[in-house]
């Protein structure tokens, strides 16, 4: 061995140092190689050195299996196991033990066994008194739980059922103290009625006082959420020549499962009267005599039964002879064989009306050996009525089709045929003389559009959809390729797709008029683009116009005067100064013409704050009053329609500010989602309509509202004012 024996040793008198604890090592096989005084004492055990002792032997029987198994795996794990186990000590006492795996060269595994007592003293002498009253039986392999509790309701002896069924263990179970004053904190019992069950009102607590065997049902709530049913069962122990109970032991039994398979057959017979009853189709129930067990409520309705009157009676006689007759042979041969029987059959009512049924017959396993039928009936006379019709609509078709001069197809979907009338195969120059099925239509499709459009078809049907249309080119006869819009209904039978019925329309003139516009609008882009470039370009030679007019005179000004600087000048201060008042003339027409230019805050997709700062610069630089008033946030506007909205305003209260000679100006900006409007109104002396309106960057800016698809509106005349309202498309 790895450890050595002396180590092992000094283990073992370490732990013999606690006098309530039992140690010893052992082998696999359950010889104690060693064992502590503790331990020798308290077993009467003989010296293990001396005489060979077997762990196992020391067990009980019950607990034998379980300790094994918790042995091997603390092996194989390699790491402390726990067991709760009864040792033999003259009679068998609850003891914990602690499993440690000791490392071994050999083949032999040993293991250092550690354990201590459940009991007290005091309650171990109860406990093996209980013994000399042969109560020792409730450590036998019960799949009851017992449990032993003295005249004050605390733990004497409890077995490892009772631990199990309260999802406890014993240990736990067996350092419970003060039950009476703390019944509530350790477990909500209830009783059937779900209600609180008190310590003074248990099955335990009525049997001390009574003297005589109390049973209940009890639901106890786990701390896990699960809820058990508990059937419990006290009876009082009496010493001899004594009427007064000393104690009393319990049996419990858990009813868990019992009362879920209840609630389960509950459930399911819930089940089978809601499906009898909601089921649209007949259903029935008999026996070997043919008596009627129970049947759907559209049987007992078809029929006009009364369904308590019809309870046992012969099914023979509560159906009309018509159907009892068509069914007594087929029930007697199901009987005799065990086979299902699945019909056809057509019953002829009294009124002379037909009735179609599909019928299934079928044995049912029945309860001791009992033979029990069941049998289904699906009317299926308004499927057959709808079969004739659709017959009938299908003749109507076929003659209509050759009279009408629509293209129409009918393709059979389970034979593969394909009809297809004369006006279909003339507007594709094909013949009707040779058929012509679905494969030589598919070859016929352009390559590009085949696979295309049979998924699609393939679609449609696998989904149960009511119809298919789509667009494809087909080849004709003469070698060009035509634009066909196609459409077919499809009609299903049992939830499979049967037939398809369709027409057929040459939409190749349409496809040339949408190509057509198509090539328009390109055009007509192209046309829009290259008035936005003009217009750019305008503004580009405005812009050079400004800045060779203004800003370059300026600056020359300003070179002029510093060219005359000369070191011992008289006027230097003077022209310096001058050239100074020139750079900064240029820099403010710069930083003006820069701001008509560009609007920064409009980057961060804020239009009612550059509308709100465009409008408080104006206030401050002219004597306007201006109200600005808006409705909604454009937050969905794109960035360019934005800028496009500020630069028009910004155009136009430039206008107003030079020409209107106003005084007043009204600016409204209403959002929604389908549209956005700006309307500027000035009381200023306005101009003839008809005169061109321009300004700098301003034709640009209409062709841009155009690009939008928007709208443009200016009402104005000499001594009127003007009147400006600009609509822009919303989201698209």
């Amino acid at each position: 061995m790895r450890t050595k024996w002396s180590d092992l040793k000094r283990i073992i008198g370490e732990v013999r140092l606690t006098r309530d604890k039992y140690i010893s090592l052992i082998r696999e096989d359950g010889t104690i190689l060693s064992a502590n005084a503790r331990m020798v004492r308290s077993l009467h055990l003989s010296n293990p050195k001396e005489t060979a002792l077997n762990l196992f032997d020391l067990l009980h029987p019950v607990n034998k299996s379980h300790f094994i198994n918790r042995l091997n795996e603390s092996d194989q794990k390699g790491t402390v196991s726990c067991v709760e186990a009864y040792l033999k000590n003259g009679l068998y006492h609850p003891m914990k033990w602690h499993i440690s795996p000791v490392p071994s060269d050999g083949a032999c595994r040993y293991y250092l066994c550690q354990g201590y007592k459940l009991l007290d003293e005091n309650r171990t002498r109860e406990f093996y008194r209980l013994g000399d009253y042969n109560y020792q039986l409730i450590f036998d392999s019960l799949d009851t739980g017992i449990l032993f509790q003295d005249a004050r309701g605390e733990i004497i002896a409890v077995n490892q059922k009772t631990a199990e069924i309260l999802s406890s263990s014993l240990e736990d179970l067996y350092n419970l103290r003060r039950i009476a004053l703390q019944w509530n904190k350790f477990w909500d019992i209830r009783n059937e009625q779900d209600q609180p069950v008190l310590f003074k009102n248990t099955s335990f607590n009525k049997a001390l006082h009574t003297g005589q065997r109390q049973t209940e049902v009890l639901v106890i709530r786990l701390g896990n959420g699960e809820q058990r049913w508990l059937h419990m069962s006290s009876q009082p122990l009496f010493r001899d020549h004594s009427s007064i109970p000393f104690a009393v032991v319990s049996s419990i039994t858990d009813l868990t499962l019992e009362k879920k398979l209840i609630r389960d057959l509950k459930e399911r017979k819930a089940v089978l009267r809601s499906f009898m009853k909601q089921t649209p189709n007949m259903a029935w129930v008999v026996d070997e005599q043919a008596s009627l067990l129970f049947a759907s409520r559209n049987f007992y309705d078809f029929f006009g039964i009364e369904e308590e009157a019809a309870a046992r009676k012969s099914l023979m006689e509560l159906v009309p002879p018509a159907v009892a007759e068509a069914l007594l042979e087929k029930h007697l041969r199901v009987l005799e064989t065990g086979i299902s029987e699945e019909i056809i059959q057509t019953i002829k009512w009294a009124d002379g009306s037909d009735f179609v049924f599909h019928i299934d017959i079928f044995p049912i396993e029945g309860i001791s050996g009992k033979k029990v039928l069941g049998g289904h009936a699906v009317n299926l006379s308004e499927k057959f009525n709808a079969e004739k019709k659709l017959r009938e609509t299908n003749d109507r078709l076929l003659l209509l089709s050759r009279a009408t001069s629509d293209a129409i197809w009918e393709w059979d979907m389970q034979t593969g045929q394909i009809f297809r009338n004369d006006a279909l195969m003339d507007m594709i120059g094909y013949h009707t003389d040779k058929p012509k099925g679905l494969s030589w239509w598919l070859r016929r499709i352009h390559p590009e559009d085949r696979n295309r459009v049979g998924d699609a078809v393939k679609q449609s049907t696998e989904e149960g959809k009511q119809s298919w249309e789509g667009e494809y080119r087909f080849k004709c006869a003469d070698g060009e390729y035509k634009h066909m819009r196609d459409k077919g209904y499809i009609v299903y039978e049992n939830g499979l797709p049967v037939k398809m019925i369709g027409s057929i329309q040459d939409v190749s003139n349409i496809k040339e008029l949408e190509k057509m516009l198509i090539e328009e609008r390109l055009k007509r882009h192209k046309d829009v683009s290259e008035l936005v470039i003009e217009a750019q370009e305008k503004e580009r030679t405005q812009i050079g116009h400004e800045l060779h007019d203004n800003v370059n005179q300026i600056l020359s000004s300003a070179k002029l005067f510093f060219e005359m600087l000369e070191p011992d000048g008289d006027n230097q201060v003077l022209y310096q100064s001058k050239g100074l008042e020139y750079i900064h003339l240029a820099i403010e027409e710069i930083r003006k013409l820069s701001k008509e230019l560009v609007a920064p805050r409009l980057l961060a997709n804020d239009l009612i704050r550059c509308v709100k700062q465009l409008l408080d610069d104006t206030r401050l630089a002219s004597t306007l009053e201006i109200i600005f008033e808006y409705t909604g946030e454009p937050d969905f506007l794109s960035n360019g329609k934005q800028v496009t909205l500020f630069r028009i305003l910004q155009e136009q209260i430039k206008n107003i500010i030079k020409h209107s000679k106003a005084g007043k100006v009204q600016v409204n900006l209403e959002s929604s989602p389908s549209e956005i409007r700006l309307t500027v109104i000035d009381n200023g002396i306005g101009f003839d309509a008809n005169q061109t309106f321009r300004g700098i960057g301003l034709s640009n800016i209409f062709e841009r509202v155009r690009y939008y698809n928007g709208n443009i509106k200016l009402d104005t005349a000499p001594g009127q004012g003007c009147s400006l309202i600009v609509t822009l498309p919303g989201v698209e």
